[in-house]
């Protein structure tokens, strides 16, 4: 006897335990619903557009010929026949190796900004070290009571206040933490060639000058950061973007 799909109705007796829902007092006891909210009204009576794109930057793959453009420019390659792109071989130098050119300045500059780096933060911890060395030193002698002790006291408390004292002027010139900034700005500008090189990706509205030119002008903008937080140093003001030759002759000329 075959079964059927639908389950079987319901008795008299088994709808009689079901409680019977008041449907006017169920909606009575709701809460009235807001009015939607108006639309905004532009003035051109039409929706507002999305922004395309929403913050995301486009790129587009470099053709090979841009590819050796840049490379030759900011002289990767091993020689201006060869294609084969250089790798840093030397640890203790990076730039070893390596063509004049804006990639091997960088690499100068961030090598030389590391050594500078850790010998000063090198010399901190070891003075801070010889510091505290002292202090136990002079807690020590100072509880022994004797006269021939005052010679080593004297001296090793005038060594401890020499200390302090190179101490307190590195930490107000900002050193060592000042040499690893100025090494990571170089190191911001290696990774951005080496993304390049490594990728061929650049923005996809910059031709491939344009992104030499962006190179050299980070180059340009990490150096003059350098020279702006060297202490005592001279700022001069922005020339807006032309060269100071220029602006003089334009003042100087004579009317005709």
């Amino acid at each position: 006897m075959a079964s059927t799909i639908y389950p079987p109705k319901e008795t008299n007796s088994h709808r009689s335990h079901i409680p019977r829902l008041n449907i006017d007092a169920a909606m009575a006891s709701q809460p009235s619903s807001a009015p939607p909210s108006p639309k905004p009204n532009n003035s051109n009576g039409s929706a507002p557009s999305k922004s395309k794109g929403h913050g995301k930057d486009t790129y587009r793959l470099l053709s090979h010929d841009e590819w050796v453009q840049f490379c030759r420019g900011v002289g990767v390659f091993k020689d201006d026949e060869s294609e084969e792109v250089i790798r840093p071989t030397s640890t203790l130098w990076p730039p070893k190796g390596f063509r004049d050119g804006l990639y091997q300045d960088v690499l100068t500059e961030k090598t030389k900004f590391t050594y500078m780096f850790h010998s000063v933060d090198i010399v901190s911890w070891l003075l801070m070290l010889l510091q505290i060395a002292m202090g136990a030193v002079l807690t020590a002698l100072g509880s022994v009571s004797s006269s021939k002790n005052g010679t080593a006291i004297t001296t090793i408390a005038a060594i401890n206040t020499c200390v302090g004292g190179i101490l307190a002027l590195l930490h107000n010139s900002g050193l060592p933490a000042r040499y690893r900034s100025d090494r990571n700005e170089f190191y911001k500008l290696e990774e951005h060639i080496k993304s390049i090189v490594d990728t061929a990706l650049v923005p996809v509205d910059q031709d491939i000058n344009a992104v030499l030119a962006n190179c050299y002008e980070i180059f340009r903008d990490a150096r003059q950061t350098v020279q702006n937080n060297i202490p005592a140093s001279y700022t001069t003001s922005p020339t807006s973007g032309k060269a100071p030759s220029a602006r003089i002759s334009k003042v100087i000329e004579p009317k005709k």
